[in-house]
């Protein structure tokens, strides 16, 4: 266990923004962000210069032609080289990687459309550079050639289903396996992109000497080498960006500043990182080039940012190379700066994330192999400096246990106060550890799990496949009505398997069955789609950047992580809308073959009819008074659990060879809007096309009337202990803010939840009548910060319906 130093943890707490985060705080808020055509343009010479090698050489030579040669700048606030674009907020494309997916690219309009509600302006230029990536790619990407062998195997079924939101991504997401994860900070810290291309030459000397026969390693190794080294040059470009910047300037502070950067930029991260400063030095550049290789959804993550930035952090701090003003200032700008870098989504990413930023997720605190917690001051700084940012993102998570420290929890319950949306997030240390183990998993690797994206655990010495090959989620809700519609989805296409009219239903037992089997139907079904894309994906493209920095496996085999190893991958799945299916199953239960208020036909009728009329109100009403989730009533919460594990039944059920099974976390996202598109009116009283509920293990927005701890013990009954992780939100009034005695009890609340076998759980603070004027004032909220699914966004910049959801959920007190 580390000896805190709690002097220092007081001297963090009186800690403020330096002047340079200050400076880039009013720039962002003064600045649009914009997007840059520029990559592309690097991208298509490139693709053309090289047609006819090897595809491995090629993205490898892709990458090094834009990391050479796209614009840097440095602003007038860093302190830490390494953007993405020359904007204080900006972002490139990926149309090489997912194909035209950019909405409106074709449209006769200087505007984009990126997010739900919000366009970018571009110049012709820029656009027709987007529209001939477009032209070059089209027809060839690794997406378009995976559904082009979907359909040569399943016909259009495959559409179909994404049309109806009973699964997703759609492919041109562009989800990679290890895209979204977190890299091996560690080692590339430890010892700098040179060593990983000592390794690469090591493998190719023995491939030599060996006489060996398989020329795709020696072209995976030889890409390594021109990717590291294409980094190391990003990097002295920065170098020599910041030593002509220093030159010129006369103020002999910031003078100083340039030179230490431009130091920095010259020994990281080709080399063994020496500093705290030099730590993150490597971190950004390693990141931005990640971004790089594939601005979609690859987004740098921290991982366990407070363990293996710690000896840095404290060895400076204690032998005085850096003062803690500067540590924080330094940690501030990356964290912003990641917590701020955006993307251009496709149209079904829209609809699952609502936000054009990426996720972005830092864990603190948590066990280590030994089961000894590992909070430390820097987990206390990160804190600090998110409390202090106050930004929707990163997504900061505390890995929770029974040694947890009281002063990293207080102190996190601090933060969620400072920010009231939802950061930090808890998150149960013992059961996702356990689930690791009980996978075969070894203690070394499952104590360093951290989250990926919103709350999903991942394992940074694993390639991590969750969201690959177009599986994330399943949605039961539209199973369900699958099963009411006899097969038939809200398009009225045939997707699902013919379960009977369930008029002919002689009892709930009739009904649960039936919808079992479609849960099955439709999910081994996609696993089977997946392991095609599985082999299609890898002819198509190919990430040698991420894939000798993202995981072990990769250099050691000789092969491209999109060439999937089975012993090293993991893959995942989140089987959503269970509340949604518990509370419209209890209804179906209680009023047709319990009490036989209603008949079949009556509901059913009601349901295709969206309860409209005064009979379709009446039943309505009928299905809202049936008992609901959150109100520590066993008889549904049970119907929950019973879901629940006969979900993970039929998902682990399916034979995924020679790759491991699938895992369950059931995360967070804005999910609930998306799947809501696939979903009728439903039993439980939801009308039609409206967002599901929102986590995964959250009542029903405002029918948990029974208070907080009743919508704790529904969850702990429920259980959900298949799962790795179940989001649960909450939100609670404003009033709470502020007092220590409400620190306390919060605290003490979540302890208590946790403790009993609570996997998550985050807190909205916040007022409903703030919510609602924001809603119609929305100039006046522009900081306003709630917790949507698994991730925070400023509220003004959802749709409306999303706004209407949060605004809708139950506001508890303490």
């Amino acid at each position: 266990m580390v000896e805190v130093n709690m002097q220092l943890l007081d001297r963090i707490d009186d800690l403020k923004l330096g002047e340079r985060v200050l400076q880039w705080k009013k720039a962002v808020k003064e600045a649009g962000w914009k997007l840059f055509a520029e990559r592309e343009k690097w991208t298509v010479q490139s693709w053309r210069e090289t047609e006819g090698l090897d595809i491995q050489l090629r993205r490898a030579l892709l990458f090094k032609k834009v990391v050479e040669n796209v614009e840097i700048r440095i602003q007038d606030y860093d302190r830490i080289a390494g953007r993405l674009t020359p904007a204080v907020i900006g972002c490139m494309t990926s149309i090489d990687v997912c194909g035209d997916y950019i909405p409106g690219i074709w449209q006769d309009s200087d505007k984009l459309r990126i997010t739900m509600d919000a366009d970018v302006g571009m110049d012709p230029e820029s656009i027709e550079i987007l529209r001939a990536g477009a032209r070059l790619f089209r027809g060839k990407t690794a997406p378009e050639m995976t559904y082009k062998a979907w359909e040569a195997a399943d016909g259009g079924w495959i559409r179909d289903a994404e049309a109806a939101k009973l699964k997703d991504p759609t492919l041109d997401t562009g989800i990679f396996g290890q895209v979204t994860s977190v890299l091996m900070w560690k080692k590339i810290l430890e010892k700098g992109l040179k060593g990983f291309i000592r390794e690469a030459r090591e493998h190719i000397d023995a491939f030599v000497a060996n006489r060996e026969s398989d020329i795709d390693r020696l072209y995976f190794w030889k890409s390594s080498i021109i990717a590291c080294e294409a980094v190391i040059d990003h990097a002295r470009r920065y170098a020599a960006a910041a030593r002509e910047m220093a030159e010129k300037e006369t103020w002999p502070e910031r003078r100083a500043e340039l030179l230490e950067m431009a130091a920095a930029c010259g020994h990281v991260p080709e080399n063994p990182a020496r500093t705290f400063h030099e730590a993150l030095q490597s971190m950004a550049i390693v990141g931005v080039c990640k971004n790089y290789e594939h601005p979609m959804h690859n987004n740098p993550q921290w991982g366990r940012g407070d363990q293996y930035l710690y000896p840095y952090f404290i060895r400076d701090i204690d032998e005085g190379t850096i003062t803690l003003e500067k540590a924080s200032d330094l940690l501030a700008e990356l964290i912003g700066r990641w917590g701020t870098q955006t993307f251009v989504s496709s149209e079904s990413s829209m609809e699952s994330h609502q936000i054009n930023f990426g996720i972005n997720n830092a864990m603190i605190g948590g066990v280590n192999a030994a089961g000894e917690d590992g909070s430390n001051e820097l987990s206390y700084l990160f804190l600090h400096v998110v409390g202090l940012l106050q930004l929707s993102s990163p997504t900061l998570g505390l890995r929770w246990n029974g040694k947890t420290p009281s002063w990293i929890m207080n102190k996190a319950i601090r933060t969620n106060m400072a920010t009231k949306g939802g950061i930090p997030l808890f998150e149960n240390d013992e059961v996702v550890i356990e689930h690791f183990l009980k996978d075969g998993i070894p203690i070394e690797e499952a104590a360093e799990w951290c989250g990926l994206g919103c709350v999903y655990p991942c394992l940074p010495s694993r390639a991590e496949h969750y969201g690959a090959e177009g599986i994330a989620a399943c949605n039961l809700a539209a199973m369900l009505h699958l099963v009411l519609h006899n097969g038939a989805d809200v398009n009225d296409k045939q997707t699902g398997l013919q379960t009977g009219d369930p008029r002919e239903f002689k009892s709930f037992e009739d009904l649960y069955g039936a919808l079992m089997r479609q849960h099955r139907f439709i999910t081994h079904r996609i696993f089977w789609l997946a392991s095609i894309a599985r082999r299609e994906q890898p002819k198509h493209m190919r990430l040698p950047f991420l894939s000798t920095v993202g995981v072990p496996s990769c250099m050691e085999l000789g092969q491209d992580l999109l060439i999937p190893d089975p012993e090293s991958c993991m893959f995942g799945i989140s089987d959503r809308a269970i509340i949604d299916v518990a509370d419209s199953l209890m209804a179906l239960k209680k009023l047709v073959f319990d009490e036989k208020k209603l008949t079949m036909g009556e509901l059913l009728e009601a349901i295709d009819g969206n309860f409209e009329g005064r009979e379709g109100e009446r039943i309505r009403r009928l299905c809202l008074a049936q008992p609901k989730f959150g109100n520590d009533i066993d008889e549904v919460d049970l119907l929950a659990k019973r879901i629940g594990e006969d979900s993970e039944r039929i998902i682990r059920s399916y034979d995924n060879s020679p790759f491991r099974n699938y895992m369950i976390a059931r995360e967070g996202l804005a999910w609930h809007y998306f799947g809501g598109l696939g979903v009728g009116a439903l039993p439980n009283g939801r009308k039609a096309f409206e967002p599901l509920n929102d986590g995964s293990i959250s009542p029903m927005r405002g029918v948990d009337r029974a208070g907080p701890t009743a919508v704790l013990r529904s969850a702990l009954k429920a259980g959900f202990r298949e799962s790795h992780a179940s989001v649960l939100n909450q939100k609670f009034s404003a009033s709470i803010l502020g007092s220590r005695e409400s620190i306390d009890k919060l605290a003490a609340y979540t302890n208590a939840f946790m403790a009993n076998g609570g996997s998550h759980i985050q807190y909205n603070m916040v007022d409903t009548n703030e919510l609602r004027d924001a809603k119609i004032h929305p100039e006046n909220h522009r900081d306003l910060i709630v917790r949507i699914g698994g991730f925070s966004a400023y509220f003004t910049q959802l749709s409306a319906d999303i706004q209407d959801d949060v605004i809708n959920r139950s506001e508890h007190n303490l």
